[in-house]
C-alpha cells in the first residue's frame, strides 16, 4: 500500500470542502479516487452522486445492522469462522508449528482471537504477540493500544520489529502489523482439519 504525506491529505481535505470532486481532487494530486475517498469520507457535499453514494452506504449498513442484531454466534460456529479467517491469513502447517496469524486490520485481529477464545479451550499464556512497526511510531504506545485491544499482557509481547518507511511518508490510521501466535501444534491440526473439512463440501 502506498504512503502519502500528511500535508497531501490536508490538502485533498481541504478541496474537497471547497466542493471540488473526487476525480478533480485525483486529477490535482495524482491520488487515486478510492485513497482520497477514504480521506475525506467525512466530509459533506452538496454533490448529487456524493449523496446518493451515502444514501447507498447507510442503507447498506442499516441492512446489515438488521441481519447481525439478534445474530449468536455458538462454540461451534466460532470454530467454524475461525478457521476460515486462518484459511486466507493464516501460517499453514508444516511451515509452522504454531498458530499464526497477521494483518494490519486491527478489527480483523481482534476478531480473530475473539473467535478462537470462543470456539477453543485456551490456555491464554501461550499467547504470544509481535508488531511490526515503523520508525514513525511510538513503540510503547502501539504496544499499549494492541496489549489493551487483544487483553495480551505486555510480558506476552517479543521485541517489535522496525522498519523505516519509503520516503518517512506517514499512513494514516495505521497502527503497525500485528502477528498473534499460539504455540500448540494440535489446535493447528485442529483449525486446518476444519478448513479443509469445509473446502470439500463445495468442491
Amino acid at each position: 500500500m502506498k504512503f502519502y504525506e500528511k500535508r497531501i491529505v490536508e490538502k485533498a481535505r481541504l478541496a474537497r470542502r471547497k466542493g471540488l470532486s473526487l476525480r478533480t481532487i485525483e486529477k490535482q494530486l495524482g491520488v487515486p479516487n478510492s485513497t482520497i475517498s477514504k480521506w475525506v469520507r467525512d466530509i459533506k457535499s452538496d454533490n448529487h452522486f456524493y449523496m446518493k453514494a451515502r444514501l447507498l452506504e447507510e442503507e447498506n449498513k442499516n441492512i446489515s445492522t438488521y441481519l447481525l442484531r439478534n445474530y449468536k454466534i455458538d462454540k461451534d460456529q466460532a470454530k467454524i469462522l475461525l478457521s476460515l479467517l486462518y484459511w486466507c491469513e493464516g501460517s499453514k502447517y508444516p511451515a509452522t508449528n504454531c498458530v499464526a496469524f497477521s494483518n494490519s486490520d486491527y478489527v480483523l485481529i481482534k476478531t480473530f482471537i475473539r473467535l478462537m477464545r470462543k470456539g477453543f479451550d485456551i490456555k491464554e499464556n501461550k499467547f504470544r504477540v509481535r508488531l511490526q512497526l515503523h520508525s514513525t511510531h511510538d513503540i510503547k504506545k502501539e504496544n499499549i493500544f494492541w496489549s489493551n485491544l487483544l487483553k495480551v499482557p505486555l510480558s506476552q509481547f517479543g521485541k517489535p520489529t522496525v522498519t523505516i518507511p519509503k520516503n518517512k511518508r506517514k499512513r494514516t490510521n495505521y497502527r503497525g502489523t500485528c502477528t498473534i501466535k499460539y504455540y500448540d501444534v494440535k489446535l493447528l491440526l485442529n483449525i486446518t482439519g476444519i478448513y479443509e473439512t469445509f473446502g470439500k463440501k463445495f468442491v
